[in-house]
């Protein structure tokens, strides 16, 4: 089983709990813990030197967000990445970011237009996580920009939980410029610091099909060859 760094924020009880339940799934995120591995409580109490309880109540939260399986007398299981789902969350992505781009060209502060120009460059050393750290970080500022904080909520764990299937293709992105990625939300911010909606909802649905495409052809490739 993958091993959980044991080095954990906070001493109170709900610090505690919160901090196992933020590492286990920053691990499941990351594919650190991947698809298919096998969780039993009494493994991670071990490793995180406490009670069985706080990582009882993480996995269950993790269930309820459908990262973590429970196998009935045998403990858990990470939720595999089924092509489907994957779909699914492109589907619901696309649509959620296209009323995102709305709401940031109508009512979104100069200032905070001008603070995409962030996101026009890509530099490897200045981002822990590399590429994907990067593009999760656009994304998730495009989402709070939006103003719209149950679309934001929505969009932030979508953009989280689909993490998982860009690892699986992450082989793909290494091999592919990421220039041409780049452009792309050079692209998006134009559109949205010209505030001209349409061209801005057309940008991030062809960035985010092009996404779908290339994310579900590696998981393709993988159930192949597994």
């Amino acid at each position: 089983m993958t091993t959980v760094d044991t080095s954990l924020p906070g001493t109170g009880s709900r610090l505690l709990r919160e901090a196992v339940y933020e590492q286990l799934r920053a691990d499941m995120i990351s594919c650190r813990l991947a698809p298919g591995t096998e969780i039993r409580e009494a493994e991670l109490a071990a490793r995180f030197d406490m009670s069985k309880s706080p990582v009882r109540d993480a996995l269950m939260r993790l269930e309820r967000e459908g990262l973590v399986i429970s196998l009935p007398r045998q403990g858990y299981r990470v939720a595999p990445v089924s092509l489907s789902d994957v779909l699914d969350m492109f589907h619901l992505r696309a649509a959620l970011e296209r009323a995102c781009m709305e709401r940031i060209a109508r009512y979104a502060s100069d200032a905070q237009l001008k603070e995409l120009d962030s996101f026009r460059h890509f530099d490897a050393s200045a981002w822990d996580g590399g590429f994907i750290a990067y593009n999760r970080a656009f994304h998730r500022h495009l989402a709070q920009l939006g103003g719209n904080p149950r679309m934001r909520d929505q969009l932030i764990v979508l953009i989280d939980l689909m993490e998982r299937a860009v690892q699986m293709s992450l082989n793909t992105i290494k091999r592919r410029d990421p220039q041409s990625l780049i452009d792309e939300h050079c692209g998006i911010i134009d559109a949205l610091q010209a505030r001209e909606v349409r061209r801005a909802q057309r940008l991030v649905e062809q960035h985010t099909a092009a996404a779908s495409k290339r994310v579900s052809n590696a998981i393709s490739k993988s159930l192949v060859t597994s």
